[in-house]
């Protein structure tokens, strides 16, 4: 009597695309449609975007007077333009004499913008103000937050030769004279470090 023949193994089944979206259709045609919308809310966002930095620069670029500073600020809150607009019209409004609207523009421009790469220029600009107002104990300690807190900035060596400056005019030579002497050795070639040793000199006579 023959043996019978063996049972072949099953055979796999491998995958299947057509069985694969027969049954999971659904689910991939929604998924596909939220693909779809998120790509063009993102796109539309960019264009939005990139059209916003575009205007608001070329407003930013044609502004001149306080007003024009001030819809710049307005219109385009958040961008460069706007926090760019803001130092330009504290500057102005000094120059104006304005001190007290130039202080609070800076001000609003250092709670909005605390890491913007020229906050320490908008912290010496108020402590000139104060310094214009002959509020001579507040500017000091604006001007020591600026070089203490900036150490690497441009506005570091400007803030420490107007603190030896204070400092000379209270009588407080020795404070004023290690002030100079610092400058001139962190800043060695520099205009700044010229003026402070200028005032060093003076300080000697």
């Amino acid at each position: 009597m023959p043996s019978p023949s063996p049972t072949p193994p099953p055979t796999e089944i491998g995958f299947d695309p057509l069985v694969f979206w027969f049954h999971h259709q659904a689910k991939i045609l929604m998924l596909a449609g939220l693909f779809l919308v998120a790509m063009a809310a993102y796109g539309a966002y960019e264009w939005a975007h990139t059209r916003k930095l575009n205007t608001s620069a070329a407003a930013f670029s044609s502004a001149k007077t306080d007003d024009d500073y001030r819809k710049v600020i307005s219109d385009y809150s958040g961008t460069p333009a706007a926090s760019n607009a803001q130092l330009l019209l504290a500057n102005q409004l000094r120059n104006e004499g304005k001190f007290d609207e130039s202080s609070s523009v800076l001000r609003d421009f250092i709670d909005k913008y605390p890491k913007h790469e020229l906050i320490s220029g908008a912290w010496t600009g108020l402590a000139a103000n104060q310094e214009a107002q002959g509020k001579i104990d507040e500017a000091l300690a604006t001007y020591q937050k600026v070089s203490i807190s900036y150490t690497t900035s441009f506005s570091a060596p400007v803030a420490l030769l107007a603190q030896a400056r204070i400092l000379k005019a209270k009588g407080k030579t020795d404070e004023a004279r290690r002030i100079y002497e610092q400058i001139m050795t962190q800043y060695q070639d520099s205009f700044i470090a010229q003026q402070a040793a200028m005032g060093n000199r003076q300080l000697k006579k």
